[in-house]
């Protein structure tokens, strides 16, 4: 009895020890698992907060971002969208094959594409450990637009130097022949071939006409360069040629910015631009038709504030295939023109550090845009309202 009483004793004793060390493992246990929870909501906070910054780092980004993972779009930016045409629900979760625009993304590593009026630069950079890529768009349809000007320049410069040379080789022998001919018109007065003498000089005055306007093609502008009202020279051609547009039926729409549009420019050479865009612009609508002219300030990423002048016609357009030639020297889709308006054009928005734009359809008419650096007060020598 007395032993058994031991045993019992003994087997509750173990019970209790037992019983505590349970008790001890299961509050080790519960104290672990609260420090899991705690190390995994500090987690799941630091994850959410990495991914707000990168949400936010994407969003602050001018350029669009794409993230491809596994050969799925996981994440692109607003700039993305906005260049791309589409919303965030419509690419998340698509293939990358899915889109034309990276129909060859696979096989370069940088490349441009044209689309929706835009060129955009591609480049693809791999993911690091992981299977996917980062690709980012740039928009460089502006950059593309200054580059083409100043391509256009150096092909001018280079023109100028072959037809300097050819004019310079021409003149003298040509002023010799005009007096040649002037004299033998004279020696022919009473000659029934005074009549040919005459259409012969008249052919050598058209030549030497040519010349002339080739040389204005060739001459330094030598801009003089200082503050002035954008609005002045253009409000100038605008009053001179009121006149003419009422005589052949057009009907005339402006608006002029309130406030002095400054920039550093040559007036008399500004009016050249002007009256010679809006002289084409007339002779472009025949039958009649709608001149808008505008003028305001505006902004730009890659050259910082503008003044814009527009000048948008409704006349015959230009076809397509001739777009790409028109600001070449003597190209013209005119019976008589010499083709040097618009490179004289030209020329001096490149003195003005400005860029010139053309838009045109066939049939619906022409819009030129005329981008000039804004001068603010203080720059140049320009202090306090300068109008």
């Amino acid at each position: 009895m007395r032993k058994a009483h031991s045993l019992l004793k003994k087997a509750f004793e173990d019970f209790q020890r037992a019983s505590l060390e349970l008790e001890r493992y299961y509050q080790s246990l519960e104290q672990r698992v609260k420090e899991l929870k705690e190390e995994l909501e500090k987690s799941r906070i630091e994850k959410e907060h990495l991914a707000q910054m990168f949400q936010d780092l994407m969003e602050s980004l001018s350029n669009g971002v794409i993230v491809i993972e596994r050969g799925k779009i996981t994440a692109l930016n607003p700039p993305a969208e906005e260049l791309l045409g589409l919303s965030r629900e419509e690419l998340i979760g698509q293939g990358i094959d899915s889109l034309m625009l990276f129909e060859d993304a696979f096989s370069k590593g940088e490349f441009t594409k044209s689309f929706g009026g835009k060129i955009v630069r591609v480049q693809l950079f791999p993911l690091r450990g992981k299977e996917g890529m980062v690709i980012l768009l740039e928009d460089i349809t502006e950059l593309e637009k200054w580059r083409s000007q100043a391509v256009r320049e150096e092909s001018f410069n280079a023109v100028e130097e072959v037809v300097s040379h050819l004019v310079h080789q021409i003149r003298t022998p040509f002023s010799v022949v005009k007096l040649l001919c002037s004299l033998l018109e004279e020696d022919l007065r009473d000659d029934p071939r005074h009549e040919l003498a005459q259409e012969i000089l008249q052919g050598v005055e058209q030549i030497e006409g040519i010349l002339s306007q080739v040389s204005l093609f060739i001459r330094p502008l030598n801009p003089t360069l200082k503050p002035l009202d954008l609005r002045d020279p253009l409000r100038e051609v605008l009053d001179f040629v009121n006149r003419l547009l009422k005589e052949n039926g057009i009907e005339f729409e402006k608006f002029i910015y309130d406030e002095p549009l400054i920039i550093l420019g040559d007036g008399e050479l500004l009016k050249h631009v002007f009256f010679n865009l809006i002289i084409n612009a007339v002779e472009a609508m025949p039958e009649g038709g709608r001149l808008k002219v505008e003028a305001f300030p505006s902004s730009s990423k890659l050259k910082g504030e503008l003044v814009q002048v527009v000048i948008e016609d409704t006349g015959v357009g230009i076809p397509k295939d001739k777009l790409g030639q028109i600001f070449k020297p003597f190209f013209t889709t005119k019976p008589k023109g010499m083709g040097l308006g618009l490179v004289v054009v030209h020329k001096v928005m490149e003195a003005h550090k400005g860029l010139i734009e053309l838009q045109s359809e066939e049939g619906r008419g022409t819009r030129f845009v005329l981008s000039f650096p804004q001068l603010k007060e203080g720059e140049d020598g320009l202090e306090g309202p300068c109008c």
